[in-house]
């Protein structure tokens, strides 16, 4: 996995939202993490077919009393990746929904507590992914950005 990899997964993140959201995205986002964490784990696993995907999930995220979803990317050679498809929320200046990489979901778990402070612990393991599922997840973003919106 390289940098130009989740580039592209954040481009299509940035597809969900109308252009003249792109710069308020941590806002239009706000209330779409679960779903988008899911979503980008389908995106992924149409190229990575025998890696593995689990959510973080996060209470009391950046001293707030908000909850966080993430995802983490597991890799059959043991590369381990923390991605947030929805960091603008909390990080409006970050540049990549990459968080970060290591070699094993326990650092990842560290990493998580360090960027975003709070109690974080893994919630599930996405397997099977459907295209139903899919469908859902995007019903849902596209409905919460548009009560966001108005």
């Amino acid at each position: 996995m390289d940098k130009e990899f989740f580039k592209t997964i954040e481009s299509r993140i940035l597809e969900l939202l109308p252009k003249e959201d792109w710069l308020d995205k941590g806002v239009v986002l706000e209330d779409c993490c679960s779903e988008m964490a899911r979503l980008v784990a389908s995106w992924i696993s149409e190229y990575e077919k025998s890696a593995r995907f689990f959510i973080l999930k996060g209470d009391e995220v950046c001293k707030t009393k908000r909850s966080h979803d993430v995802l983490v990317l597991i890799m059959k050679n043991g590369e381990a990746y923390l991605i947030d498809p929805t960091v603008w929320q909390f990080f409006p200046q970050e540049k990549s929904i990459l968080v970060g990489k290591s070699d094993s979901l326990e650092n990842l778990i560290v990493m998580a507590k360090t960027k975003y402070g709070g109690n974080w612990k893994v919630g599930e393991e996405l397997k099977d992914i459907s295209h139903e599922e899919e469908k859902e997840w995007l019903r849902i973003i596209k409905k919460n950005i548009e009560e966001i919106k108005n």
